[in-house]
């Protein structure tokens, strides 16, 4: 493969993993919820969105999520017992994207992440260990706007450029993603784009 300027990662699914210590089975058992209700009510669309997009805060999204349960489940109390152990998985770090990153630094490649991700991300990554490996952290709701939209490629395109201090070609870029929409709007966009699979 040849050198790219700049080789971005998405986040979650590529360099995090939220799977080990997933607490949402015991949750829905622990509340009488059916498989899948906790991601399903945390990442529909009206909730999600504004929080990928600048317009809520992580908090405001989980406080958001909680309500929603509520009107299920209309105990509080429990439902805010249960949901703090969602609240405190904040993912693990996958091994082989950190060894690729490790090895595209020791190169001395510039590596971004580029996350629809919450204003609680720079937390997250620090907490994980993980600011090392990245020049810069390209955040959706940074942007206001989020993957697979074009304008969040271009927004998070100028931000390489800002941080690179000149003028870069869309197909100097590298990116994976774990989800195929995002890898396709990349390619549409400029990027090299790759899908992300373990």
């Amino acid at each position: 493969m040849r050198d790219h300027t700049a080789y971005v990662f998405d986040l979650d699914g590529v360099v995090r993993d939220f799977a080990p210590g997933d607490a949402d089975p015991a949750i829905e058992a622990a509340l009488g919820l059916p498989a899948g209700h906790v991601a399903a009510t945390a990442f529909a669309s009206d909730l999600l969105l504004p929080t990928i997009t600048g317009r809520r805060t992580f908090d405001e999204w989980y406080a958001a999520i909680c309500a929603a349960l509520e009107e299920v489940v209309p105990e509080p109390a429990r439902v805010r017992e249960h949901m703090t152990r969602w609240h405190a998985n904040r993912g693990t770090v996958i091994d082989e994207t950190v060894e690729r990153l490790e090895e595209l630094r020791a190169g001395g490649h510039r590596t971004y992440v580029f996350t629809n991700g919450t204003d609680q991300v720079p937390q997250e990554m620090e907490l994980l260990g993980i600011n090392r490996l990245f020049d810069g952290l390209l955040n959706t709701t940074d942007f206001g706007v989020a993957k697979p939209d074009p304008m969040a490629y271009a927004a998070a395109h100028r931000a390489i450029e800002a941080d690179l201090g000149r003028v870069v070609a869309r197909a100097e870029v590298w990116f994976t993603d774990d989800r195929e929409d995002n890898v396709a709007a990349a390619r549409e966009f400029g990027w090299d784009a790759e899908l992300f699979t373990r």
